[in-house]
């Protein structure tokens, strides 16, 4: 075995070590999801910052911020957290999660939350346990490879629901092609 299988190896074997089976959505659940219109431009946004956060060879997250109306939820801006983040961590301090919650507008509320991992796209017990989000049904997206492919294609990604408190479910493929709508 060469250094460089040597190093894939302890890598996978380390992100396993992280790894935590999701259940995926049942139809009855995904149906209790709305389904998310995304401007091209908040896409954009949000791949400019993950992928150069990539590049230091950090984590990154970004929160689409938006509103629920009729039955979708639409994505109205980007907010980039102040965030402390290493190869495979991301923290945003609770004065930054403070400062956001106050910045929300009448009807406004944190609908996805989407960040990185060096190559495998999963939720991870940190992910679990410290998800910006907390409401029921709300978004959690795993870009992989740091996002050096951007977000052109969601399949890439992995994406998980709020089923209950700390209680994550996977969506499947199907289930992300329909559910966000790029406008």
């Amino acid at each position: 075995m060469d250094r460089e299988e040597y190093e894939s190896a302890i890598n996978v074997s380390n992100a396993n070590r992280y790894f935590v089976d999701k259940p995926y959505a049942t139809p009855d659940e995904f149906n209790l999801i709305l389904p998310h219109r995304v401007p091209r431009s908040a896409l954009t946004e949000t791949a400019e910052f993950l992928r150069l956060a990539g590049l230091r060879y950090v984590e990154g997250v970004v929160l689409w911020i938006g509103e629920t109306i009729d039955q979708d939820a639409r994505v109205n801006r980007v907010a980039i957290p102040k965030q402390i983040a290493s190869r495979r961590h991301f923290e945003v301090p609770l004065h930054e999660r403070v400062r956001i919650a106050l910045s929300l507008q009448q009807g406004e509320q944190v609908l996805v939350q989407i960040h990185t991992h060096e190559t495998l796209a999963f939720h991870s017990f940190t992910d679990d346990y410290k998800a910006i989000i907390d409401r029921q049904w709300a978004l959690s997206v795993v870009v992989p490879d740091f996002c050096r492919e951007g977000l052109n294609d969601l399949q890439r990604t992995a994406v998980f629901a709020l089923r209950g408190p700390l209680d994550w479910i996977q969506l499947s493929p199907e289930q992300i092609n329909t559910l966000f709508i790029i406008d």
